[in-house]
C-alpha cells in the first residue's frame, strides 16, 4: 500500500461531528495511560486545507430532521472499506457533547484514540449550524494528519423540506507526505482518498439520515406510510 493509500484510515476524523448534540453512549472508552489533553489547534485558512462537500435534501421540516439526526455514533457510522469504526467516547468536560466547548476523546475499534470538541452551535427557526475540530490522533497511520474539520449546515427550504451541506476539511503536516508537497500534496490527498472513500463514508452518513429522517410523520412519529 502507498502512504497515501495508508492514509484512508485518517477519516476517523470524522467521527465528531454527526450528532447536533450527541450522546455519549455506553462503551468502554478511557483515557490511555499518558493520555494529555491539549487545546485544540487554530483552524487555518480554507486555502491551507483540504476540503469535500456532500449535500442532500430530505423531505422533513427542519425540527424532525434535527431531531433525527441527534443519535449515537455508533448508529451513525458505519464499517466502510478499511475506515475504523468507533467503539466509545469519553467526556472530558461537563455535560453532553454538543455545545460550543464540549469537549470528548473518543475510541476506535483499531486501539487508537482522537480529542474532538465543538466550535460553533448556531439555530434559529430556519438554519442550524455546527462546528467542530478532531485532533490528537494516537493512530501511527493517521500522523500526516494535523487536524480535521466539519461543518454542517441544515436549512429550512419551506414546503417541509431540509437541506443538508456538510463540509469536511483537513490540515496536513507540512513535515509529512503528501503534505510536505503543499498544494500538490493536498491534490493527492483529495484525488486518492477525500473524494474517494471518504466520500462514500460521507454519502452514507447523510443517506441514513435521510432514511431515518422521512420515516418520520411530522408529529416526530413513524411515518405510516413506511
Amino acid at each position: 500500500m502507498s502512504r497515501l493509500g495508508k492514509l484512508t484510515v485518517a477519516a476517523l476524523t470524522c467521527v465528531a461531528w454527526t450528532s447536533v448534540s450527541a450522546r455519549a453512549f455506553a462503551q468502554t472508552c478511557a483515557p490511555p495511560p499518558g493520555f494529555v489533553d491539549t487545546p485544540h489547534p487554530v483552524v487555518a485558512p480554507a486555502e491551507q486545507l483540504v476540503a469535500r462537500v456532500e449535500e442532500i435534501t430530505i423531505d422533513r421540516p427542519l425540527s424532525i430532521v434535527l431531531s433525527a439526526v441527534d443519535k449515537p455514533l455508533k448508529d451513525t457510522f458505519h464499517k466502510t472499506g478499511s475506515l475504523p469504526i468507533v467503539s466509545g467516547d469519553y467526556m472530558l468536560t461537563r455535560g453532553d457533547f454538543g455545545a460550543p466547548g464540549s469537549r470528548r476523546l473518543t475510541c476506535l475499534a483499531d486501539g487508537s484514540t482522537l480529542e474532538e470538541e465543538v466550535l460553533q452551535s448556531e439555530r434559529d427557526n430556519r438554519t442550524h449550524l455546527f462546528r467542530y475540530v478532531v485532533w490528537n490522533y494516537t493512530t501511527e497511520k493517521a500522523r500526516p494528519i494535523e487536524y480535521g474539520v466539519g461543518d454542517f449546515q441544515y436549512s429550512d427550504m419551506g414546503n417541509g423540506r431540509t437541506h443538508i451541506t456538510w463540509t469536511y476539511s483537513f490540515k496536513l503536516k507540512k513535515d509529512k507526505f503528501p503534505g510536505n508537497l503543499g498544494a500538490f500534496g493536498r491534490y493527492l490527498f483529495r484525488v486518492y482518498f477525500l473524494d474517494r472513500e471518504y466520500a462514500a463514508l460521507m454519502r452514507g452518513v447523510l443517506n441514513g439520515y435521510k432514511t431515518d429522517a422521512e420515516q418520520r410523520a411530522n408529529s416526530g412519529k413513524l411515518d405510516p406510510r413506511n
